[in-house]
């Protein structure tokens, strides 16, 4: 039994592979095997945000087919790729556009840490071997996700005795900011979910 989900739940070991066709692949609706489509719809059914499992997954159905293991492949990658583009976003944000002060949070930092931690964690899976060691670091990868997405409408300040013009900045992350690292948190939150609910059904089978 060991040997058999070490085999099946290796899930990153063709990455490169799996990484290489999302980036490459391209939506064609006369070339897509409706069978394919039928098959991750299907399979969508067992996670909590089927419209996006079908939305993102559907577009990679000439690679999926109806291989349960690439299908979980696909979404640990697709996960994958979503962190990574977070993080890559949080790189690109400035101190003015968080507008910080020194007794506030959250900061670039914060959010680096969440995402940092679920990019290690989904990554953790290309080295598991074992069904337990494996949801064990995919929930800890969501964990990080739903953290980023909690810190994005958090605004907490130590001091008690701010003054009127500190009080009415208190560190906010500019709107737009907040609003677009929220949305990104909560796609990656829903994306690993997803890609949890679809590994447990996968290994139900």
């Amino acid at each position: 039994m060991a040997k058999r989900y070490q085999a099946l739940f290796l899930l990153l070991s063709v990455s490169c592979l799996v990484l290489s066709e999302l980036t490459t692949a391209t939506v064609s609706p006369t070339r897509t095997s409706t069978k394919a489509l039928n098959f991750i719809q299907s399979s969508c059914r067992f996670t909590k945000y089927q419209s996006l499992c079908v939305e993102t997954l559907s577009v990679y159905a000439n690679t999926i087919k109806t291989s349960p293991r690439r299908l979980v492949d696909t979404a640990i990658a697709v996960s994958l790729n979503q962190a990574l583009s977070t993080k890559l976003f949080i790189s690109h944000l400035t101190k003015g556009q968080f507008r910080t002060l020194q007794d506030c949070a959250p900061s670039t930092d914060t959010f680096n840490t969440d995402c940092t931690c679920s990019i290690q964690q989904l990554q953790e899976v290309v080295r598991c071997t074992s069904w337990t060691e494996c949801l064990f670091h995919v929930n800890n990868a969501e964990v990080c996700a739903i953290s980023g997405e909690s810190h994005s409408v958090e605004n907490t300040c130590s001091s008690p005795y701010a003054g009127p013009v500190k009080m009415s900045v208190r560190g906010r992350i500019s709107d737009a900011v907040r609003k677009s690292l929220h949305a990104r948190f909560a796609k990656l939150h829903h994306e690993i979910n997803n890609a949890k609910m679809l590994f447990k059904a996968f290994a139900r089978n």
